[in-house]
C-alpha cells in the first residue's frame, strides 16, 4: 500500500501545482505520505494533517524526521464532525469512495462549512470511465459495492456529489496513476 500511495503521490503532484498555496488541509490524511509529499515539492507551503486519533498518533515523528515539523500541524477528529479552518487547498484522497451519497455530502458539507469562500476542494479519486472504457475503474466500483457497500463514481456523479454539498466542479485532471483530480469551488449562497 505504502509503495502505491509514493506512486500515486507523485502522479498527483505532476497533474496538479500545489506551489501557489498557503496551506493545504489534507482530510483524512492518515500517516500523511501525500501531505509530506506535497510538502516536500513545495517550500513556501504549510500543511495540516487530519484525521482520527488513533491515526495520527505516531505522525509527528514521521513529519519531524521529513524536516516538516515546523511547517505541518497535526490535529485529531472526525471529518463528520468538524475540519480545521484556515486552508487554502482541502484536499481528500480516497475518501468519499469509502461512503454512499449521503454520507459523502455530508462529508463534503463539513469540508464546505470550514472553507473560505475562495478555498479550493480538491478530492483525488477513480473515476469510472464510460461504456467499455477504462474497465479497472468498474471492477474496483463492483468490489467497493460488494465489500463495502461503497461506491466509484462517474464524473456525472461527482458533480452531482459536489453541488449537492455546495461546491461548483471546476475541472477533472487525471493522472498517470487510476486516480484523478476532481476540484471544486465552493458556491455562493445565491447558486
Amino acid at each position: 500500500m505504502t509503495g502505491n500511495s509514493r506512486s500515486e503521490a507523485q502522479a498527483v503532484l505532476e497533474a496538479y501545482d500545489f506551489s501557489k498555496c498557503g496551506c493545504v488541509v489534507d482530510v483524512g490524511g492518515g500517516q500523511g505520505l501525500l501531505l509530506k509529499e506535497i510538502l516536500l515539492a513545495c517550500p513556501a507551503t504549510r500543511g495540516v494533517l487530519f484525521d482520527q486519533p488513533p491515526v495520527v498518533a505516531s505522525v509527528d515523528q514521521v513529519l519531524a524526521s521529513a524536516g516538516l515539523a515546523q511547517r505541518c500541524q497535526v490535529v485529531a477528529g472526525s471529518f463528520l464532525e468538524s475540519v480545521p479552518k484556515g486552508g487554502d487547498v482541502y484536499l481528500m484522497k480516497a475518501i468519499l469512495h469509502d461512503w454512499d451519497d449521503r454520507a459523502s455530502i455530508d462529508i463534503l458539507r463539513t469540508c464546505r462549512r470550514a472553507m473560505s469562500p475562495t478555498a479550493t476542494l480538491v478530492v483525488i479519486e477513480r473515476v469510472v470511465g464510460p461504456p467499455n472504457e477504462i474497465p479497472e475503474g468498474k471492477f474496483s466500483d463492483l468490489n467497493m459495492m460488494i465489500q463495502y457497500g461503497a461506491l466509484e463514481r462517474t464524473r456525472q456523479e461527482f458533480d452531482d456529489l459536489l453541488r449537492c454539498a455546495g461546491f461548483a466542479m471546476t475541472e477533472v485532471v487525471p493522472t498517470r496513476s487510476p486516480l484523478s483530480i476532481i476540484v471544486g469551488q465552493p458556491m455562493s449562497t445565491d447558486e
